[in-house]
Formats: structure tokens, sequence, C-alpha cells
């Protein structure tokens, strides 16, 4: 065989060995779920970034014997607040609340966490995340796919439209990866420090 033959069987062998390369590759990429367009999960639990479902707890600091009880009227040392905010507070009337059937009112959302107890978060169904508190057996549901709030009263939990934002990929099932972070959009009651507008900056 002639040196110019060689090289070119040789060469052919090789342009064989790389195409079967990519042709399996291709195929064990469409295997993992790579190499198509991405699905679309059916649902937003499927949707999910990270399963946030079980038990959690509060981080019990060094002020924790203060979180034990609720602080009587006007003692918020440590919640960050404005004049604004302080003037919210010290407008609050407990004798008020239990008159009127609400001495048991709901703390707001950024209060449960700093209350030693646990938080229970599930699915009640495919569209709606279920959570529950230990502090008076508070439940609120991040309806996802919902634009307008149920019918009725928004009561002290309000309403919540939620959604997932998928950053640096799309969201599971599509075939990448990212870190995934819950939008939720609040309509209801706004109660004492969870007001922008009293709340003071903490730095």
């Amino acid at each position: 065989m002639r040196p110019g033959a060689d090289c070119a069987v040789v060469r052919a062998r090789w342009i064989a060995v790389i195409g079967l390369s990519v042709t399996v590759s291709a195929a064990l990429d469409a295997q993992r779920g790579r190499g198509g367009p991405p699905t679309t999960p059916p649902n937003p639990r499927a949707a999910a970034p990270i399963d946030l479902t079980g038990y959690w707890v509060s981080v019990v600091t060094e002020d924790w014997r203060y979180r034990m009880v609720t602080p009587p009227k006007g003692d918020f040392a440590s919640v960050p607040l404005n004049d604004e905010g302080r003037k919210v507070v010290d407008a609050w009337d407990p004798a008020k609340d239990a008159a009127s059937g609400n001495e048991c009112r709901a703390y707001g959302a950024a209060n449960i966490m700093r209350v030693p107890g646990r938080v229970h978060v599930t699915w009640q169904d495919d569209n709606t995340l279920k959570i529950e508190t230990d502090a008076g057996q508070q439940t609120r549901l991040l309806r996802f796919g919902e634009s307008q709030p149920p019918a009725g009263e928004a009561g002290w939990q309000g309403y919540s439209a939620a959604t997932w934002e998928v950053a640096g990929g799309p969201p599971r099932g599509g075939g990448g990866g990212g870190l995934g972070r819950g939008v939720i959009t609040a309509r209801g009651v706004v109660q004492g420090a969870d007001d922008p507008a009293v709340a003071g900056d903490p730095g």
C-alpha cells in the first residue's frame, strides 16, 4: 500500500470514530433530558427549584428569653423602627383588641421567625404551598398561577399570589440548574413593622 493511502484509511477511521462518539454522546444527553427543547413542568409543585417541605425552626439566639412571650405595649427595643413606626406601635391598644375579640391577632410574617417555634411547609395541592406556624396555628397559603385573589374576606393572613423565579437557568425539568427563588405578592392586612413605611433601616 502506498503511504498516502495508509493516511487516508487512518483518517477515515478516525472520522468514523469521532462521528460515532458524537452520536452516542447526543443519545446519552437526550436520555438525561438534555440536548432537546426544555420541557415545561406540569404544575408549580413539579417546577419548584428546591423542596421546601418539612419542619423549619426559628433560631433561638441570646435574646430568646425576651421572645418567649408577647412583649408588653411599648417594648420594641429590638425592632428597628423609624419615627412613623414608633407612632404606630404607640397607638396600639391591646384592650381595644381584647374587647373586639381580636386579642389573639396574628403576628406579621417577619415576626414569625423571631418567635421560638416551628414552621411546617407542605403542599396543599399542586398549585398551593401551605405554611403553618405553631404561634397561634396560623396558616399562610401561597397560591401559584392566580392573578386575582379568591372571593371573600382576606383575613389576617391576607392573600398571596406566588411564582417561581429561577436564576442561572431554566426550572427543574427543563434540563438546567440554577438557584430558585420564590416570589410572593401578598395582599391583606398590614400590621406594624411589616409595613415598609414604618420599618427602620436595621443597618
